[in-house]
């Protein structure tokens, strides 16, 4: 027969593993392959675990992007459009976190990033075996 206290036991034993396990959770529903296109690609890179499991899933990406400011920390929000080099829009991203990877067809690319109203363009030329890795550098805000 339940009495009040193991129904309040196991409240709290309920409780404190749903705390545990909420920030894994939300790290693997947070860093989730999205696919849009031919273009498979994850952002994210907010605290130690999300950059983890971008640092693990690396290697299924060709084109990884990185924002931080001139003092080196991450920046996010930064809006990321990748074109071809005959101006076909492969991908537009808005928001993206201080860490981007997309699994790109081989080829040569124009990423257009846009973060606090300023914009960076660079041509990137992405291989199927090799990884292409671009840092990009914003001023801080101050």
């Amino acid at each position: 027969m339940l009495t009040q206290r193991n129904v309040q036991s196991a409240l709290l034993a309920a409780a404190m593993a749903a705390g545990i396990a909420a920030p894994a959770l939300a790290d693997t529903m947070l860093l989730r392959p999205v696919h849009d296109g031919g273009v498979t690609y994850i952002t994210g890179g907010i605290g130690a675990a999300e950059r983890h499991a971008l640092d693990d899933a690396a290697r299924n990406y060709n084109l990884r992007i990185s924002n931080a400011n001139r003092a080196g920390d991450f920046t996010t929000d930064t809006d990321l459009t990748i074109q071809t080099k005959n101006g076909h829009e492969m991908l537009h991203v808005a928001a993206t976190g201080p860490l981007f990877y997309a699994k790109l067809p081989a080829g040569d690319y124009i990423i257009r990033a846009t973060n606090s109203g300023q914009q960076r363009v660079r041509d990137v030329t992405v291989a199927s075996a090799k990884s292409t890795d671009l840092h990009l550098i914003w001023p801080q805000q101050g």
